[in-house]
């Protein structure tokens, strides 16, 4: 199976998860532990596959079902919330260029 097609299919089970989740009335928790597992799954497969899987994705994988979890046990510390917001930053800084040396 060709990286794209891991993709399309992770993808694929995404859409139809969230599907079912907004159609059962499933918790916010469960539906994240769900997205989480997809991403991970995705990777694992990725990794069999082609001997190697995508940090960003596994990061990303890692971070959800956490949340998810955090979210079922009524973690009552905003750390999840809080390792969100400074991830999203960081990707966007990253994108954006900000904290890259010039080099000229």
């Amino acid at each position: 199976m060709t990286r794209t097609k891991i993709d399309s299919v992770a993808w694929a089970g995404f859409f139809i998860w969230v599907g079912v989740v907004m159609l059962a009335g499933i918790p916010w928790g469960w539906a994240l532990i769900g997205v989480g597992a997809l991403i991970l799954g995705s990777e694992l497969v990725r990794w069999r596959m082609h001997g190697t899987a995508q940090g960003f994705w596994l990061a990303c994988g890692v971070m959800v079902l956490a949340g998810g979890v955090a979210l079922l046990v009524d973690l009552k510390w905003p750390l999840m919330p809080t390792l969100f917001i400074l991830l999203g930053v960081l990707l966007l800084g990253r994108s954006v260029g900000i904290g890259r040396r010039r080099t000229s």
